[in-house]
């Protein structure tokens, strides 16, 4: 008898490494720093040479938007992998094709 989780590994595997996860974890760890950033130790001068505008603080909060963005697509359409193709074998095992001709 087939184990029915055995079907779902591959599918899960596969998923493991989705480019959206990765960048959607990057995105949480540099986007977190910058808006921590932003909000505690940005100094006049650094605004000041910045246009009045707090750099890190929109930047951060952009990256974590954007993070939300890369995990949501990656739950909403998750990786599916083709289904399995037929053995190669008959049904009772034996090659289709007859025995080897060596």
């Amino acid at each position: 008898m087939t184990d029915p989780e055995a079907g779902a590994e591959p599918a899960a595997k596969a998923g493991l490494f989705d480019l959206r996860r990765i960048l959607a974890l990057l995105f949480v760890v540099y986007g977190t720093v910058l808006t921590v950033m932003g909000a505690t130790v940005t100094s006049q001068s650094d605004l000041d040479r910045a246009g009045g505008v707090n750099v890190n603080l929109w930047v951060g909060v952009g990256m974590l938007i954007g993070a939300a963005a890369f995990a949501g697509w990656a739950a909403l359409r998750p990786i599916r992998l083709p289904p399995a193709p037929a053995h190669p074998d008959g049904p009772d095992g034996s090659d289709p094709a007859g025995p080897d001709p060596r």
